[in-house]
Order: structure tokens, then C-alpha cells, then sequence
């Protein structure tokens, strides 16, 4: 009779059983390191007389102090700090109770709050400036970076102890929801840095109040004109770009002959890669002398029809790709089909493809909006960028020339309004998206 030792099967398992057993203890020892890192300083403060050194779990229960003031630290700055030892804890439970994807997710939870805690340090800084410190600025120090680091490695050691086959389908499906876990960080990002703002301020003031002076003696903080003037600017670049695009991608995937596609495709695909500078540049020293010269005494050049216009040729790209593959995927049968009921070419384009690539367009469109509703540089150098109400041949300021015009010497409350402006600019692109999805899936369900 062999001796168990000699079996060759258990042998052979001896040697997975260690590497588990290596991986959990390291996974145990990044535990502490990461409980250690919330003990080192972990950011820095630096005003015109003091520097404050701060580590992330002295940050839940002290203050700073400037001048014989207590000035706290901000609520989330605070819970951040206090989620991430009880989320480090909670991972190194369940992998000892061998628990690995829970524990690989409290570990990610854990990295989460570090990087949460980490970005919010600008807000701390506000608050310094909020209660009288002049040049108040924040740096990061190593503990932070170590409590992140050492949550990010224990969630990937937390996974690899499992099965290897396990272990890459998890990751597999960590990194496929990568995207959907960045839009709900920015989210929430976005929320807790704008709301503060907005509620002090009041959401009635701030969302129709007509007056912007965020530095006067008496400042005001309503953003109704810039709110009106991004809503008028998208719509006019759809209003113009978004038929010139889809008849464009029609021309080149149904009707165009090789030699036309082989040059108007690559002249599309130019106009989306260049530089939204260049864009300004030209709306600069072209579209707004040009505007200038046919509405003689009536503007400036720098108005909303430059805006317009520069946007309606900045989404052009985007909606001819998009809406051109779309078109190609339509399958052949469906063409084939109408043209043997004795329907026309262009008939068949209008009532059979493109209601067939709905959805595809649809993506288009909603692509093309979200860069017109976030563009920035361009509508700079032909806005104008005065607040008050939009016309037609009148200067404007749409919320982000708004952000960028202020954001580089904005202090205490002007800054989170700031925020709270990309908030409303935020909310504005996932409700556009949101409602667009909705006509899409309605023309899906009434099509089936």
C-alpha cells in the first residue's frame, strides 16, 4: 500500500494549494498596508501662513485651523475616510472565509473610496479659502496613494486565489464594466461637488435667476441666460447638421459612384479629427467677419449664429460615420424586397433603409448632440461670451465657456458653482441621451 505522500494526484495538488495560500497572505498583508496608509499623511494644505499636513483617517475626526477658526472638512471627505478601513476589513474577512469575489469587491469598494477621498481634497481647500485663507491649495500625499495601491492590488490577489479559469472570466467582466463603473464615478463625482453649491445658492436662483456676478459686492449666481443659449445653440446645430449629415451618408452608401465615396469620405473623416482650435480659428476669421458684413449694424459677428454654424460643421463627422454604417447594415433583402413591390430607389431609401437603421442614426444623433451641448474652445473664439439673453444676432455665453472663462481664479462659493454649472451641463447630456434611447427603442417595439 503507497503512503498518502507518494499518491502522485495529491501531490499534485499541494502545489495550487500553496499558491492560494501565498496569494491570500499577501492579499492579508496589502490589508494592512492599506489600514497603515491611512495613518500616513495623506494630503497637504498650503495657505499664506500655515501648512497643514492631514492624514485620511485624522480627517474624519479633527479640523484645521486658520487663524483661531475651526474649519472642517468636507461631509463626503469625511464618510470617504471612514468607508475605507470598514470596506478594507470586510474584504480580509471574506477571503478568510474564502469569500474571494465578495472580498475581490469590497477591496474594489475600498480602492473607490481612496480615489473619491483623493479628488475631494480641492474641496477642503475651498473650505480653507471659504473661512478667510488666502492661496489655499492642495497637494496629495504618499499614504493616500498607498491606501488606493494596496486596495487595488488585495482585489486582484482576492480574485487570482480562485480558480484560473474563474479568475479570467472575472476579469473579463471587471474590465466590460470599466466604462459603466467610470460613468457612475463621474456621476456621483458630479453630484456631491455641484449640489452643495446649488442648494446654498437656492435651485430656483441659481437654475432662473437672470443675473450672473459671482464677484460683485452683492454676487448673484443664475444661469438661466447660459442654460438658454447652450439649449439654443444644439438645437440649431441639429436643426442644420443633422439633415445635411443623413442625406451625406445616403449620397456615400447608396447612391455615390466609387470615385465620389473614394474623396468624400476621407474629407469627412479629416473634418473629425481636426482640433476644435482649428474650428475657432476658422469661425474667427471667417464666419464672423463674414456674419459682420451681411447684417451691417446688427452684430458683432460674435453671436449665436456663429455658434451655431461652427457646431453644425463640428457634428457633421460623427453623424455621417455613424449614420453610414448604419445604412450599409441594413440587410440587402429589405432593399431588394421593395424594389421588387415596385417602389422607387428613393423611395425605398427613405421609407425602407432608414427606418430600418433607426437606431443606428439615432446614435448618430445623440454622438453629434453630446459634442455640441460639451464644446468648449470653439464656441469661445465666436460666442462673444456675454451673459444675457440669447438672440439670434447677439452675443452669448453657453454654460461651458461659462466654466472655462472663471474656473482659473474662481474661489469658496463662485468655485462650486462652478460646479454645480457642470452639473446642470451633466444632467442636460444624460437626459438628451435618456430621451433619445427612448424614441429609439419606441420605433423598435413599433416595428416588431
Amino acid at each position: 500500500m503507497k503512503k498518502i505522500s507518494q499518491n502522485p494526484a495529491l501531490r499534485g495538488q499541494s502545489g495550487p494549494r500553496r499558491g492560494r495560500m501565498l496569494k491570500k497572505g499577501l492579499a492579508l498583508l496589502l490589508s494592512c498596508a492599506g489600514v497603515v496608509g491611512l495613518f500616513l499623511p495623506a494630503a497637504g494644505y498650503t495657505t499664506d501662513t500655515t501648512y497643514y499636513s492631514v492624514t485620511a483617517f485624522g480627517s474624519v475626526f479633527s479640523h484645521l485651523v486658520y487663524e483661531h477658526t475651526a474649519v472642517p472638512f468636507p461631509i463626503f471627505t469625511k464618510l470617504f475616510a471612514l468607508a475605507i478601513p470598514m470596506l478594507i476589513l470586510a474584504g480580509a474577512v471574506l477571503l478568510l472565509c474564502r469569500r474571494y469575489k465578495p472580498a475581490a469587491a469590497c477591496y474594489g469598494f475600498g480602492a473607490l473610496a481612496a480615489a473619491a477621498w483623493m479628488l475631494n481634497a480641492d474641496a477642503t481647500a475651498a473650505n480653507l479659502t471659504e473661512y478667510g485663507a488666502r492661496g489655499a491649495e492642495s497637494a496629495l500625499l504618499p499614504g493616500a496613494a498607498l491606501t488606493l495601491a494596496a486596495c487595488v492590488l488585495a482585489a486582484i490577489l482576492a480574485l487570482w486565489t480562485d480558480r484560473t479559469a474563474e479568475f479570467s472570466e472575472t476579469v473579463f467582466l471587471l474590465l466590460a464594466c470599466v466604462s459603466v463603473g467610470s460613468v457612475a464615478f463621474i456621476t456621483f463625482y458630479m453630484f456631491f461637488q455641484g449640489l452643495p453649491a446649488i442648494f446654498r445658492i437656492g435651485p430656483a436662483d441659481f437654475l432662473f435667476g437672470t443675473r450672473w456676478a459671482p464677484t460683485a459686492a452683492e454676487p448673484s449666481f443664475g444661469i438661466a441666460y447660459m442654460v438658454l443659449a447652450s439649449l439654443f445653440g444644439t438645437a440649431g446645430a441639429i436643426v442644420i447638421g443633422v439633415p445635411v449629415g443623413l442625406m451625406t451618408a445616403v449620397f456615400l452608401a447608396e447612391l455615390a459612384p466609387r470615385w465620389v465615396t473614394a474623396v468624400v469620405r476621407p474629407a469627412v473623416e479629416l473634418l473629425a479629427g481636426i482640433p476644435s482650435v482649428i474650428y475657432g480659428f476658422f469661425g474667427m476669421r471667417v464666419v464672423v467677419p463674414l456674419l459682420r458684413e451681411l447684417f451691417p449694424g446688427k452684430t458683432n459677428g460674435d453671436s449665436l449664429l456663429a455658434v451655431i454654424l461652427i457646431l453644425s460643421i463640428m457634428i457633421l463627422p460623427t453623424i455621417v460615420n455613424v449614420a453610414e454604417n448604419a445604412l450599409r447594415a441594413v440587410p440587402q433583402s429589405y432593399k431588394e424586397a421593395s424594389l421588387a413591390l415596385g417602389n422607387t430607389q428613393i423611395g425605398t431609401i427613405f421609407k425602407v433603409q432608414i427606418p430600418a437603421a433607426r437606431s443606428g442614426i439615432l446614435a448618430g444623433v445623440i454622438l453629434g448632440v453630446g459634442r455640441a451641448i460639451g464644446e468648449t474652445m470653439a464656441i469661445i473664439m465666436v460666442a462673444g461670451n456675454i451673459v444675457q439673453f440669447p438672440e439670434l444676432l447677439g452675443a452669448v455665453r453657453p454654460l461651458t465657456s461659462g466654466i472655462t472663462f472663471e474656473m482659473g481664479y474662481a474661489t469658496g462659493l463662485h468655485r462650486q458653482a462652478l460646479f454645480g454649472i457642470g452639473l446642470v451641463l451633466f444632467a442636460f447630456i444624460m437626459i438628451i441621451n435618456i430621451v433619445f434611447n427612448l424614441i429609439s427603442r419606441k420605433g423598435a417595439v413599433r416595428r416588431a
